[in-house]
């Protein structure tokens, strides 16, 4: 179990989550930007190593610079991530791991969510993602990323790659159609985790009860079964939210018990690394104690099946692969 900490500076780890951490044997994914790397948080990132906790680097670039990497972005990525890891060992504060978290550009996300109207909402999406195909630049885009990942276990550190949920979806099979429009390439790259962000609150809250927690919680267990089949022990899963990060309007929520149902039921489906978004809004709540004994008290319990998602992934399963099948022109290398 670790917690991503995006909003909370290193320092703050330490004096605030570190004793959790080590009592519940819990890591911390914190992010790092280029502004990151001084002796105030080399001294943080080190009392949270000497105290045996899993520490994971999640470098991120400015928004204007599209926050997240993708297609975009990847030289300018890879040259924060060897700048953060230079600096890493010149402190002696490498991470256990780096994580990768694969989205839509800022300023992409943002056209998508200010949108008050669901369906606005999806119809801002198809035209972002008709926008973004590319096959040259989708390419070019893999194999940095590729090498970037390469050259961060040549350190000693292992990968965390936090994918889209439909994403995690496509990665179930051999097409990289839905990565090419989201300009996030994921498949065959050898990261050592693919941590899928399957957040209930966000799903069901930002589509206004479209899709239900109960139906979300059924999507966590259908996906983590299957990418567990396929990936096996690469394969975990992030889930929230108990707190909101850098878009400041995610849905949230309010009580334990909310996450608890899509835990149980990744557990069910067989995964064994889960991260939490996120480590502030645990620790905002009155006794961040009632949420930490919840989360790892957890039980393997399979949810409620969702007969809406049942059947509309059953469509996209078989209705996917040909339409993929017919843009295999994309996918060959120029």
């Amino acid at each position: 179990m670790r917690f991503w900490a995006e909003m909370i500076e290193p320092p703050a780890v330490v004096k605030r989550a570190l004793p959790l951490l080590v009592e519940y044997r819990a890591g911390v994914a914190v992010a790092v930007f280029a502004g990151s790397l001084n002796k105030k948080n080399a001294k943080a990132f080190r009392a949270i190593l000497d105290a045996g906790v899993e520490l994971t680097y999640w470098p991120l670039l400015d928004r204007e610079d599209g926050y997240f990497p993708g297609e975009s972005n990847v030289d300018a990525y890879a040259q924060l991530v060897n700048q953060v890891l230079d600096w890493a060992e010149k402190e002696d504060v490498t991470p256990d791991a780096l994580a990768i978290d694969l989205e839509l550009p800022f300023g992409q996300m943002r056209q998508v969510l200010d949108a008050d109207n669901p369906l606005v909402r999806v119809k801002n999406a198809l035209s972002v993602m008709r926008g973004n195909l590319g096959r040259e630049r989708y390419l070019v885009a893999k194999d940095g990323l590729r090498e970037l990942n390469d050259s961060i276990q040549d350190r000693g550190v292992r990968t965390i790659t936090a994918v889209l949920p439909w994403v995690a979806l496509e990665l179930e099979g051999e097409h990289e159609l839905i990565q090419d429009m989201t300009e996030t390439p994921v498949a065959g790259i050898g990261w050592d985790l693919l941590s899928p962000m399957l957040y209930v609150s966000m799903l069901a809250g930002m589509t206004n009860g479209i899709v239900t927690e109960e139906d979300a919680n059924w999507l966590v267990y259908d996906a983590c079964l299957r990418l567990r089949s396929r990936f096996g022990g690469r394969a975990g899963v992030s889930l929230g939210l108990t707190g909101s990060g850098v878009l400041e309007d995610e849905p949230t929520f309010d009580e334990p018990e909310g996450l608890l149902v899509g835990l149980r039921a990744a557990l069910a489906a067989g995964i064994r690394d889960v991260s939490i978004y996120n480590l502030e809004g645990v620790l905002d709540h009155d006794d961040p104690r009632v949420w930490l004994d919840a989360i790892r008290g957890a039980k393997p319990r399979v949810p409620e099946k969702s007969g809406m998602v049942a059947r509309a992934l059953f469509l996209a399963r078989h209705v996917y692969p040909p339409v993929a099948r017919f843009a295999e022109w994309y996918r060959t290398p120029p």
